[in-house]
């Protein structure tokens, strides 16, 4: 055998590795890929709970619709604003949306008299109302906090030695009538602030202006 004959013998015996015999390794990274990601999805969604997925949830729908979608907040919002437009609340009832859930704002005159922690006939109404929105509405993964609050000027009585004794009343006179509406006990936490949480307000303000701003209940709706 000639030299040159040798020669295309051993070249005729090299692997040829061309572009298509090598394509499968594409489609096996793009699998491992594809599994890294699977995996990595199961782990952050293990540690969350129920309302932590129901944020993603929205926020999803959020990002491929360009729609206003509705929310158990959004439904919330729309009801008791309904309402206190009807009864004409607007002064004393404050419905907002914030990165929580929801909040409903009470001023002090719609719920109870000067130094009392008993819930006057006519709060009732809107109470009801409230309890029973939230009941329709709301998830089991929903909590409801209800917070009290006063002014800065002390109170001493028998009954309430302190403004924390008297804003703590009046947040648990709240949950115990939310109670009634048929709301889970679980779902419900009542606490009082006194005058620790001042409420912000914008511009020139009186001391009398600022005190009547800071007695008040906030319900809170938010994802737990």
């Amino acid at each position: 055998m000639s030299h040159a004959s040798r020669q295309r013998g051993l070249r005729r015996r090299r692997p040829n590795f061309d572009d298509s015999s090598s394509s499968w390794l594409v489609t096996y990274s793009d699998a491992i890929t594809l599994l890294l990601a699977f995996f990595v999805m199961i782990l952050a969604v293990s540690d969350l709970n129920q309302g932590k997925i129901e944020s993603l949830k929205e926020g999803l729908a959020e990002v491929i619709s360009s729609e206003n979608n509705a929310t158990p907040f959004t439904e919330i919002k729309q009801g008791l604003d309904e309402y206190v437009e009807k009864n004409g609340l607007a002064d004393q009832v404050t419905v907002t949306l914030d990165p929580r859930g929801i909040q409903v704002e009470f001023a002090n005159v719609a719920l109870y008299d000067s130094g009392s922690a008993q819930l006057k006939p006519d709060a009732q109404p809107m109470l009801q109302e409230l309890g029973r929105v939230i009941k329709d509405v709301s998830h089991g993964s929903h909590m409801i906090e209800v917070e009290g609050h006063t002014d800065d000027l002390p109170i001493a009585t028998d009954e309430f030695p302190s403004n924390w004794e008297l804003s703590a009343a009046r947040a648990t006179g709240v949950v115990k009538y939310l109670l009634q509406t048929g709301i889970a006990k679980e779902r419900l936490k009542a606490s009082g602030y006194a005058d620790s949480r001042p409420k912000v307000l914008e511009g020139d303000i009186t001391t009398q202006d600022q005190r009547e701003a800071d007695r008040r209940v906030v319900v809170t709706v938010r994802r737990y």
